[in-house]
């Protein structure tokens, strides 16, 4: 950044929200996800638009997923009319200030979208990009030249990602895996049902193809008792498996920890993550070897980045996935797991490619199973309204 650019940013106040709009959209996937909890074939939500004194345009993305949290389609409908006009003609600093305030009282993809647009916009105020402000100690401070620069030097690249499975035929798993090897992936996580004879025969296929090398996951989605998931996961143990998500429901945090001294296999908590609270409570529980973070769920960006210090410093890792969003949701977590540096194992970024259209002008590839973070102020991406 050159020193006559931030020295006129330091001259000029922090824009007022002057509006907000906010468009539905419903994408379909050309090929229908299925899970533990329901069979995904359209992906709805809301794109949010907002408007700057100054004339700076931020976007956010509000994609809950009701069978997880993070609120429904209606709870969003009905709360955007509610803080608009909360937030016109304040600061974008002093709209996140309000928006933080109001958190227990709006859904988290709400908090979550509006989160985003405002820190969108206030990165092109500064001329940084969203990952080097979430890298910064404050977001309702005007950082100096010195900050930014410390903020920005501590950000990947690039981030490593994991390419899912859903629950399928043997043949079409084992399949889909090859595939996504000869793509670059070198982690892949496998969705498995309640039936766990066909859950066993599944990863032993998979791993017997691939071979020791790969990362393999799985994700039951909260589909076992105790019982079955102590018998899944004991006959698995031979096949390296990195982690299991969520295998109890995520009311039984007492049983996730006795699950923990049965099987060494990494137990990940993931349904169970609503906010900072809930987060916590699986950490006194000591029900969890592994944090699963979605921001549309977990209370945006800022809050997920206050549970990964807090299960870094219990000791535990943390992975963050999407909620199957457009380029605007995805983004906004790449630029998470860009100013994140606790996090080592590949995050679950790698969905566009499962949606027919992502909304957004720019592409994010991802080249031998990483995704390169936009450089640009700001998100870094912008709304392709042909596509809307």
């Amino acid at each position: 950044m050159s020193t006559n650019r931030q020295d006129s940013i330091e001259r000029s106040p922090i824009p007022l929200v002057r509006d907000l709009d906010w468009h539905p959209y419903r994408i379909p996937l050309p090929a229908s996800f299925t899970s533990a909890h329901e069979e995904l074939a359209t992906r709805q939500g809301f794109i949010l638009t907002l408007q700057t004194s100054t004339g700076i345009i931020g976007f956010g993305e509000c994609a809950p997923l009701p069978k997880f949290s993070g609120g429904t389609i209606e709870d969003a409908q009905t709360s955007f009319p509610l803080i608009t006009p909360l937030i016109q003609g304040r600061s974008l600093a002093s709209a996140l200030e309000l928006i933080y305030q109001h958190g227990a009282t709006l859904p988290t993809s709400v908090i979550c979208a509006l989160e985003t647009a405002l820190l969108d916009a206030l990165g092109q105020h500064y001329q940084c990009s969203l990952a080097t402000l979430l890298a910064l100690p404050s977001l309702t401070e005007a950082p100096t030249p010195a900050l930014l620069q410390s903020a920005q030097a501590r950000l990947r690249e690039r981030v490593a990602t994991n390419t899912v499975v859903g629950s399928q035929s043997i043949a079409s798993t084992v399949t889909l895996a090859l595939q996504a090897i000869t793509n670059g992936y070198s982690c892949i996580k496998l969705k498995v049902g309640q039936d766990i004879e066909q859950a066993q025969a599944l990863v032993m296929a998979v791993r017997c193809t691939l071979g020791p090398e790969p990362h393999l996951r799985l994700d039951a989605n909260e589909a076992w008792d105790f019982e079955q998931a102590r018998t899944m996961l004991t006959a698995c143990e031979p096949y390296a498996i990195q982690y299991v998500e969520q295998p109890l429901h995520r009311t039984d945090l007492a049983g996730m920890a006795a699950l923990r001294h049965v099987t060494s296999i990494p137990i990940a908590a993931d349904e169970v993550l609503s906010d900072l609270t809930s987060a916590r409570r699986v950490l006194e529980a000591q029900a969890a070897d592994i944090l699963v973070i979605k921001p549309q769920l977990a209370g945006g960006l800022c809050s997920s980045r206050e549970i990964i210090r807090a299960a870094t410093a219990a000791g535990l890792q943390c992975v963050i996935t999407s909620t199957i969003e457009s380029g605007i949701g995805l983004a906004s977590s790449l630029h998470l797991a860009a100013a994140s540096p606790e996090i080592q194992l590949e995050c679950g970024l790698a969905t566009l490619p499962m949606l027919a259209d992502d909304l957004i002008q720019e592409t994010l590839p991802i080249q031998q199973g990483f995704l390169t973070v936009p450089t640009a102020p700001g998100l870094g991406v912008h709304l392709d309204r042909v596509a809307q």
